[in-house]
This record gives structure tokens, C-alpha cells and sequence, in this order.
């Protein structure tokens, strides 16, 4: 039975990701699509629950399960472009495996069936999971409201319970479901967040390549490890890249779907994890800097406005609204930020302490594998054979690369609450995504791509 309501809710979230595709009217190739749609079902479902709360709607399994089913209906209203999406997905639609992509394959499937089965069968252990979303879905599910008992005991010990909605709305979902442990969910998004990844990475490559790339991806042990732990960090860096590439589209085919795709991506990831809010801010040069010479003065500041709105109304929303208006106990965000921000001596700290700690300390390597060496290696080749001459969007990816590398340690500076050890490190895990579509774009990859296409 539960397989049953597994399907179904997986389903739903399909149609609703097709929905959200065909509203912004996106044209994306078949095997792309899928995936994305899937991914995209999810985040709508993520709000759902949440803004029944804010209607103060009683968070019953009817009122959840009919407001997902009323949210899948009126996406997909204007039937015409659904119908579109629907028929471009499945239209000349066809699979083909070379053999040599079965041992990749068969590997890859292992992993992922190892994390779908540790989701499933173990219960949630993370501190930040079981003191926060949690605890709030259980009480939830038996009180059918997020604002239950668990704030009437004394919660000075962990700010968990007012972090945004993302993971108990969708706690709630699947515990209504018929699965105690909810978390599912997370396995929706690993397994077509992969499928993605592998078809955006034979986009460029070689299959051979592709696989071997995301292999190695798949073994960065921190990132794997966040596939079957429900915390926020997978999901937001799921989004995070997920907003990056559909900016990535709009520099290439200047259609501004891609903008507002990529702008209301930002604005789920910002609502998974509000300090990535900032990091938004952080690519506004990037859009200036690839629009320039294309639009006018007053484009480029409407484009900047459009890119980061959606985050800022997510954030005002999820964060500041519903902690300031909604919870019986308040909770503080501007007590949170250094009150020295242009005293820059925390940022070089933070910035020494993520190479010392993180990055190459005596953990880098249980902690994140070789990736980071096989990027450092493959940017090194590249940089010095091709003497600094890199493809736009591989420039596009590096920069997003950079965001991250300076905007955690600046994070930390202006977000003492976010250290090293936690919030830094998983905090991390946005970076991969970003690096390992910068190798789908290295020149060296692609002239040994090359060379494997002419053998077959």
C-alpha cells in the first residue's frame, strides 16, 4: 500500500512539475524534462502544507492530499501549453544504452538504491532534523497545525524550530502518506537530480566521460551521505544549481523564461536555506557583466530586480513574516548579524579556516573525496594549454564556482551562527554540482570527448 501511495504522490508532483514548465514556458529536451519536472513537483509541494498554515487551514491528510491535488490542477490549467509539454516529452521519445555504459550504469544504480533503501528503512537521526522539521511534522500530524506543542517548551537551546518550512511541510506530506519516517522525499530528489546530471553531462561529453564524471561525484562522501540524511544542505544545493543553470540558458539563448526560471528557482532555495538569500545578490555582476552591451542601463537593473526578487519575497515571507507574525515565541534574526560588517578580519579568518578545517585538513578527504583535485587538475590543464581561453559558459560555471568559495566564508562573517564545522562544511556541497558542469564545459574533457566519438 505504501508503494501505491508512493506512485501516486510521485505522480502528482510530476504533473505539477509539468505545470510549472509549462507556465514558464520552457523548451528543454525530453530526457532533461522528466527529471526537472519531478524536482520541480516537489518544491510546489514543499509550499503547500506551508501556506495552508499561513491560512490557518488545519493540516488534515484531506485538507494536505486535496490542496496538492487543487495545487496539480490549477498549474496545468492552461491546457494548451500542458498538452505541449506533454506532447513534446513523449513524442519520438527513445532510450539507447551503448554497453560500455552498463558497468557505469549497474554502479550508479548501487549507490542510489543503497541511499532510496537507508531513507526508507533508517529513521531520522540528524540534531538539526530531529529538534526542528522534525519534531514539528510529528506534532503536526497529531495536533494538524506547525504551530503545536513542541514552542511551548523552552527553546533557547536551538534555533531549528524556526527555520523555514521546507523540510516539515514535506515531512508532513509523506508522513500522511503512510511512511512514518517521511524523508522519501529526498530520495525523489537524489535520484532525479542524478538522472539529470548524467543527461546534462552527455549533453557535452562523451557517455564514457559522463560517466566516469559523475561517478566520481556520486563518491564525494559528504555530499553522499546528505542523499538519506534529511537536512537542508542536498536540496538547497539541488536548487541552488538548478537556478545557476537556467541563467546559465538565458545568457545562451536570451529568452527571459530563463530568467524567471532561474529567479524563482533561487527564491526555493533561498526558502530551503534563507542565508542563500546574500549568495543571490552575489550574481547580479555576472548578469550585468554577460548582458552588457545587449541592453540598456535600465534592462540590466530590471533584470538584476527580477533575478533576486523572488528570493527576497520568499525570504520576507518564510523568514521574517512568519517568525515575527505567526510563532508564539519570536525569534530574532537581525540579533544574529555581526554588527561589524565592514570589519573584514572575521571573513579572512573564516576564509583561512575553511582551507584548514575543510578543504585541505586532515579530514578533506573522508570529508569530500578527490574531487576537488580532479577540478584543480582538469582548471590547471585547461588554464595553461588553452592560456586562460575559456568557453562563456565554462566562465559562467567558474563563476558560480567562485560564489561559493567566497560567499560561505563571507556568510560566516556576516552570520557568526553559520561555523566551520556545521554550517560551512555542509554548506559546501553547493559547490560540486557547480564544479562538475564545469567539467562537462573543459576543453580538455571535450578534445578526449572527441577522440572517443570517432571510436564509437
Amino acid at each position: 500500500m505504501n508503494i501505491v501511495a508512493l506512485l501516486l504522490l510521485t505522480l502528482l508532483q510530476f504533473i505539477s512539475g509539468i505545470g510549472v514548465l509549462a507556465l514558464f514556458r520552457l523548451s528543454l529536451r525530453n530526457g532533461l524534462k522528466i527529471p526537472l519536472a519531478l524536482l520541480l513537483g516537489v518544491a510546489v509541494s514543499s509550499l503547500v502544507p506551508f501556506l495552508l498554515q499561513l491560512l490557518y487551514v488545519p493540516l488534515t491528510a484531506f485538507s494536505v492530499f486535496s490542496a496538492l491535488i487543487l495545487t496539480a490542477l490549477l498549474l496545468n490549467l492552461h491546457m494548451g501549453r500542458t498538452a505541449e509539454q506533454w506532447k513534446r516529452m513523449f513524442h519520438h521519445i527513445h532510450f539507447t544504452m551503448k554497453l560500455y555504459e552498463l558497468p557505469f550504469i549497474l554502479l550508479m544504480a548501487a549507490i542510489v538504491l543503497i541511499s532510496v533503501w537507508r531513507c526508507y528503512y533508517l529513521p531520522p537521526t540528524p540534531r538539526d532534523l530531529t529538534s526542528g522539521p522534525e519534531v514539528l511534522a510529528a506534532y503536526a500530524v497529531r495536533e494538524h497545525t506547525m504551530i503545536n506543542s513542541v514552542f511551548s517548551v523552552d527553546l533557547l537551546s536551538t534555533n531549528n524550530p524556526y527555520k523555514p518550512a521546507f523540510i516539515t511541510s514535506l515531512q508532513i506530506i509523506y508522513k500522511y502518506a503512510g511512511f512514518p519516517f517521511g524523508q522519501l522525499w529526498l530520495s525523489v530528489i537524489f535520484v532525479s537530480f542524478t538522472l539529470l546530471l548524467y543527461q546534462l553531462l552527455c549533453q557535452s561529453l562523451h557517455r564514457l566521460l559522463a560517466g566516469v564524471l559523475l561517478l566520481c561525484f556520486l563518491a564525494i562522501p559528504e555530499m553522499y551521505a546528505y542523499t538519506f540524511m534529511a537536512l537542508f544542505d542536498y536540496s538547497n544545493a539541488v536548487f541552488f544549481f538548478l537556478s545557476v543553470y537556467s541563467l546559465t540558458l538565458y545568457f545562451a539563448e536570451q529568452s527571459r523564461s530563463y530568467l524567471y526560471f532561474a529567479a524563482w528557482l533561487m527564491g526555493i532555495a533561498t526558502y530551503i536555506r534563507p542565508e542563500t538569500l546574500v549568495l543571490a545578490f552575489f550574481f547580479i555582476p555576472l548578469l550585468v557583466y554577460r548582458q552588457w552591451g545587449r541592453q540598456r542601463l535600465g534592462q540590466l537593473a530590471q533584470d538584476a530586480a527580477v533575478f533576486v526578487t523572488p528570493a527576497v519575497l520568499l525570504y520576507a515571507v518564510a523568514v521574517v513574516g512568519y517568525n515575527s507574525y505567526y510563532l508564539p515565541a519570536r525569534y530574532e534574526v537581525s540579533n544574529l548579524i555581526n554588527p561589524h560588517p565592514l570589519q573584514l578580519r572575521t571573513f579572512f579568518e573564516r576564509f583561512a579556516d575553511m582551507h584548514t578545517s575543510l578543504l585541505f585538513g586532515s579530514r578533506w578527504a573522508s570529508l569530500y573525496g578527490y574531487f576537488t583535485i580532479l577540478f584543480g587538475g582538469l582548471l590547471l590543464a585547461e588554464a595553461v594549454i588553452y592560456k586562460l581561453r575559456f568557453s562563456a559558459t565554462a566562465r559562467a560555471w567558474l563563476y558560480a564556482v567562485l560564489v561559493i568559495y567566497i560567499g560561505l566564508p563571507f556568510l560566516g562573517h556576516l552570520l557568526p551562527l553559520l561555523d566551520i564545522q556545521h554550517s560551512t562544511k555542509r554548506g559546501l556541497l553547493k559547490i560540486f554540482p557547480l564544479m562538475l558542469l564545469y567539467l562537462a564545459n573543459n576543453q580538455v574533457l571535450a578534445k578526449l570527448s572527441a577522440r572517443l566519438g570517432r571510436w564509437g
